[in-house]
């Protein structure tokens, strides 16, 4: 375990060189960048990092977060699921992109690493209808969802950035100048207003394997040909194509 954490500390510090900066400057995107961008020995160096903080040799508040263990997870049941999609549909005091970001993973299944990366271009506005690319083919956004699509496109903020980054390719830019939003950053976003994301996207793809042939979920949410066969064998799917995904069922209003 010491010698873990020295490696974790050593390592940290060569990385904060590399990127430009040093203890005295180092923020908390960070930190947040240097536990995703790596193996899990990236997080040996947490307790480096509250010993920096506890002696001021870092700037309060800097963590590194608890490793996640691999725990079983226990899908949201469809009330609960619902209950947060509606809440997200209507709620504005919820940060618009926490908004769009939670419904991609209760309705659509989308892990975090694919949302913080998606560009602009994936949003598709045609007349009235709004499609999002996900997987080969466009995935036509239902109503209320595609209002939230074209507002997150005026709106996209960075974290930690001062006004709108209008240059971003991102919708969802990261603290740094050409950079996405992580996905650990934005994931505690979305815990911050209840969403899970492990048993978000347990509980929709459990739904949708029931509605959807596996090439189908292939095509439209980009989920692997193997995952979406494994879920769809476990619950079945009645036989029809739905290019759009009307027969997801949505939240009323």
């Amino acid at each position: 375990m010491v010698r873990s954490n020295i490696r974790g500390a050593v390592a940290l510090l060569a990385w904060l060189r590399e990127h430009g900066t040093d203890l005295g400057h180092c923020t908390q995107a960070h930190l947040d960048e240097w536990t995703c961008g790596g193996t899990s020995i990236r997080f040996a160096a947490r307790s480096f990092v509250e010993w920096c903080r506890k002696n001021r040799h870092i700037r309060p508040g800097l963590t590194i977060p608890p490793r996640e263990t691999s725990a079983p997870i226990r899908p949201l049941d469809e009330d609960e699921r619902w209950t947060l999609c509606r809440r997200l549909m209507h709620d504005d005091s919820v940060a618009i992109g926490d908004r769009f970001a939670g419904l991609l993973v209760l309705l659509y299944a989308q892990p975090l690493t694919v949302i913080s990366r998606l560009p602009i271009t994936s949003v598709i506005v045609e007349g009235t209808k709004t499609s999002l690319m996900l997987g080969e083919k466009p995935l036509l956004l239902q109503a209320a969802l595609d209002t939230i699509a074209q507002q997150l496109l005026a709106r996209r903020r960075g974290h930690i950035t001062i006004g709108v980054t209008e240059d971003s390719p991102w919708l969802f830019p990261g603290g740094y100048v050409g950079q996405h939003l992580s996905d650990y950053h934005l994931g505690v976003r979305l815990t911050r207003i209840g969403i899970h994301s492990r048993s978000g996207r347990s509980s929709a793809l459990s739904t949708l394997a029931t509605q959807l042939p596996a090439t189908v979920l292939t095509d439209l949410l980009g989920i692997s040909i193997e995952t979406a066969t494994a879920w769809t064998q476990s619950g079945g799917h009645r036989a029809r194509y739905a290019a759009e995904l009307p027969g997801c069922p949505h939240p009323r209003a």
